[in-house]
């Protein structure tokens, strides 16, 4: 009998334990779905309040307890990001390899990836990644926008002129495209067309100081060294705190013999840049 009652009581233990274990089980599961979802709400409002370092954290922890592709995808997107407004590219390119290795689909992180590309200045992987996005999106007009920048730079002007093409055919009134395609066109030596764009770019937007510095360098280029310092001036004049502008009136001063006047630009230009 007591046997008979120790066997049934060691039974009665070794059930609660499993059931115990079942119950954690739950509970640990639960609280992991719980706390992907409350890490994620964390580190987006830390990165609406610019709380950066807790959002990078936020994500990382995420990031390790996604349970689907797209839970470690959003985790690695967003600690990507986190990771890019803080000027740490090496670990936010690093995110969004992992992000787009899980899926190389997920287009709009392509795009982030080949900005950051951009910026390192590495244009063949910037390049291929905007023909991939073109590939499958033949109107994403940020994608044709860069494509055709490299083009341009790269000397590939035929294929930046068809990309300018359809962004125009896009969005005929585009300020950037049509800047765009003025630089093409100064790009070709076709300073006619070039000058003649930036003039209506001008005219349609007075007070945008980067149209008349971008037709001061035109100018400039063409030898017509006094017709570039009057932009310049005009692009003070909407943008005075602007130490590149002070910068660069000080070289066309100096090369206008103006050695006195272009000493204070270059000084203001200083100046301005010890403000920022």
């Amino acid at each position: 009998m007591i046997i008979t009652l120790y066997s049934q009581h060691k039974r009665q233990t070794i059930f609660m334990r499993i059931t115990l274990s079942i119950l954690a089980f739950i509970f640990i599961q639960q609280s992991y779905a719980q706390g992907f979802e409350s890490l994620c709400n964390d580190g987006l409002r830390s990165l609406r309040k610019k709380e950066y370092k807790n959002a990078i954290n936020n994500f990382e922890r995420a990031a390790m307890m996604s349970n689907t592709e797209e839970e470690k995808i959003y985790a690695l997107a967003n600690l990507a990001f986190s990771y890019q407004v803080t000027g740490d590219i090496r670990n936010a390119l690093e995110n969004y390899n992992k992000a787009l290795m899980i899926n190389r689909e997920e287009i709009t992180l392509m795009q982030q990836r080949a900005g950051l590309y951009m910026y390192l200045d590495s244009i063949d992987k910037a390049l291929a990644d905007y023909t991939f996005i073109l590939q499958k999106e033949p109107g994403n007009s940020s994608a044709l926008f860069y494509r055709a920048h490299i083009y341009t730079q790269s000397g590939e002007y035929s294929k930046a002129r068809a990309d300018y093409h359809l962004l125009m055919q896009i969005d005929p009134n585009d300020n950037n495209t049509r800047l765009g395609y003025a630089r093409l066109y100064q790009k070709e030596k076709r300073y006619n067309e070039c000058l003649m764009l930036l003039g209506q770019l001008i005219e349609d937007n007075p007070s945008r100081a980067e149209f008349y510095i971008s037709r001061s360098d035109v100018s400039r280029e063409m030898g017509h060294t006094e017709l570039a310092l009057l932009d310049v001036d005009k692009a003070i004049e909407l943008e005075p705190e602007n130490a590149n502008f002070h910068n660069l009136k000080s070289i066309l001063l100096d090369k206008l013999g103006k050695k006195e006047a272009a000493r204070r630009s270059q000084s203001k230009a200083n100046m301005l840049k010890n403000k920022q």
